[in-house]
């Protein structure tokens, strides 16, 4: 390679890595200054003596730590219960069938539907009132809402529990799992022993990384908990949102966030070391030989806990559709009593301008997510840049609230505050870690003969990159493509913040509504939010089978010039 062209590849590196690192590092500092005292407004400790003073801190740290670590459990419990009890039957094709659709529901969205499915008045209590229950008026002391966050497990549990299930479900492949049960059956082993005991084992250190992305949120969340969460006391997410907001506060939030990155990397140590603790324990176990039997309750136990969860998911989209259209639907009714078009034809100013915004950042963020994914793994291929697979992931383990809280003071100093291009930047800082994650894989196992040959023939580098590498890797682009839209999209902290409450995008007005608007105009809101991704998803399933027959066109007409020469 050319030393000129190598000195612009390695600028081209730096300009990424600095891109990338730039929100995070800045972000940082901008945080942790207030909370120290270096601004000329607060004095050295001021932060941490107000946030430490505070009587609601330990009630919100100890909600925060309960509520996240629990579901995080729970999460894992039920992933590998579902592997386990699921596979190999003929439940194995729907989950798989269900996870896409499920995964690209919004966090908030999500959220506002097992609201209208758990409340007091919700469709749950409808279905069995007053029949059952005698109730003809929605209960004042029903579970939903809680004071101990147990709303706030289930929708975390539901949520993420997809999210980890397709994580491990990707990398059974590369374990050849049936090959592995085959021999632990000849062995004398149960399917279940044999998963714990030849599966599992090799299947959690890669998985290990989704994990704690998935802890790191459950802690922090905001727009979740601000859905279903107890409001006295709140998660600790969330009552720093409510210091951030006052100006004499400020050093307190940036404190209190600190001790939120303190509070995650506990967490993480305490998993690791709860690794360690039953990695010990089941070496000792697969060296008693001790064969064992299926758990035939156990199965059914994961089948149907798989299930519940997956179709909870489905069933509060029907429920948001349903109260989207509905003109009257009174309490204990089990079903609407009249229908209507009014929800969304009378109120396109509050449905259509949050589309219209969400969608057009959304779409530019894929767009600058790919592109730079793209750029960086052909500059890995040419050796030009080294693989950092590490950093892409920092944002998603830092908690949002703590980097954000920084990288807004940041924003404020330099008058970028609630620009436009600001708020496309920082929502690119948390869709491009899932981008290279899709694209990394199948951009390196692509095989170089098909570029050499394409050399062979004369094509430069970028005709090799435009007319080989990207049409054989379609496929993994569009869903690549498909996801930086759903992430966009359930975005909300980083809206909030960074835009400054000047970009109204579905995921902050869908927050924002819940409590104070009609409940039917709450539904429309995150039908919308849950549409955008689910198009995103059907686009990237629709764009590879074009091509193909594009292509199978194109080869058909060169066959039928290549018979009449």
């Amino acid at each position: 390679m050319k030393p000129i062209i190598m000195l612009r590849h390695r600028g081209l590196v730096w300009l990424l890595v600095s891109l990338f690192m730039l929100p995070v590092l800045l972000g940082l500092c901008g945080t942790v200054a207030p909370a120290l005292g270096f601004t000329p407004t607060f004095a050295p400790g001021d932060g941490f003596a107000q946030i430490l003073t505070d009587p609601r801190l330990l009630p919100a740290l100890g909600l925060s730590t309960f509520t996240g670590l629990l579901a995080t459990f729970l999460v894992l419990a039920i992933t590998v219960m579902a592997l386990v009890c699921v596979h190999d039957t003929r439940w194995w094709s729907w989950m798989n069938a269900a996870i896409p659709p499920v995964l690209a529901i919004p966090h908030a969205a999500m959220a506002v539907g097992l609201v209208f499915l758990l409340a007091p008045s919700g469709a749950l209590v409808r279905l069995v009132s007053p029949a059952l229950t005698g109730w003809e008026r929605p209960p004042l002391d029903w579970i939903v809402p809680d004071a101990q966050g147990w709303s706030l497990i289930v929708g975390l549990v539901i949520k993420e529990t997809p999210f980890l299930l397709l994580a491990a479900i990707a990398q059974l492949p590369a374990l050849d799992v049936d090959a592995s049960l085959r021999i632990g059956r000849t062995l004398g082993y149960a399917p279940a022993r044999c998963w714990s005991r030849l599966i599992l084992p090799r299947l959690y250190p890669r998985i290990r990384l989704t994990l704690l992305i998935i802890l790191a949120f459950n802690l922090t969340v905001v727009d979740m908990a601000i859905l279903l969460g107890p409001g006295n006391p709140p998660t600790l997410s969330v009552l720093l949102m409510t210091l951030v907001n006052d100006p004499l506060s400020r050093a307190a939030a940036s404190a209190g966030a600190l001790l939120l990155v303190a509070v995650v990397g506990l967490s993480f140590l305490l998993l690791f070391a709860l690794e360690i603790f039953v990695s010990g324990i089941a070496r000792r176990r697969r060296q008693s030989g001790v064969r064992g039997h299926g758990f035939s309750a156990l199965r059914v136990l994961g089948k149907g806990v798989v299930m519940l969860i997956l179709s909870t998911s489905l069933v509060t989209m029907l429920l948001l559709l349903v109260w989207s259209f509905t003109r009257r639907w009174r309490f204990p009714d089990a079903f609407p009593a009249q229908w209507t078009l009014s929800n969304w034809s009378t109120r396109t100013d509050v449905l259509m301008q949050p589309a219209l915004t969400t969608l057009i950042i959304a779409m530019c963020v894929a767009a600058l997510a790919i592109s730079t994914a793209i750029a960086w793994l052909e500059l890995e291929r040419r050796g030009a840049a080294p693989r950092l697979d590490g950093i892409w992931f920092v944002p998603l383990l830092v908690p949002q609230i703590s980097l954000l809280f920084g990288w807004q003071a940041v924003a404020l100093w330099a008058g970028l505050d609630g620009t436009w291009w600001m708020v496309v930047y920082t929502h690119w800082l948390y869709t491009f870690p899932y981008v290279i994650l899709i694209l990394a894989v199948p951009w390196r196992e692509l095989a170089p003969e098909w570029g050499h040959a394409a050399h062979t023939l004369g094509a430069g580098d970028w005709r090799v990159l435009w007319r080989v590498r990207l049409p054989m890797l379609i496929r993994p682009l569009s869903q690549a493509a498909a996801v930086a839209v759903a992430v966009s999209v359930a975005l909300y902290l980083p809206t909030l913040l960074i835009g400054a409450g000047r970009h109204q995008t579905l995921a902050t007005e869908l927050v924002t509504s819940v409590g104070g608007v009609d409940r039917r105009v709450v539904a429309a809101l995150a039908v919308l939010q849950s549409i955008l991704p689910l198009l995103a998803f059907v686009l990237a399933l629709m764009v590879p089978r074009w091509q193909s027959r594009r292509l199978a066109r194109q080869s058909t007409r060169s066959l039928t010039r290549t018979a009449v020469a």
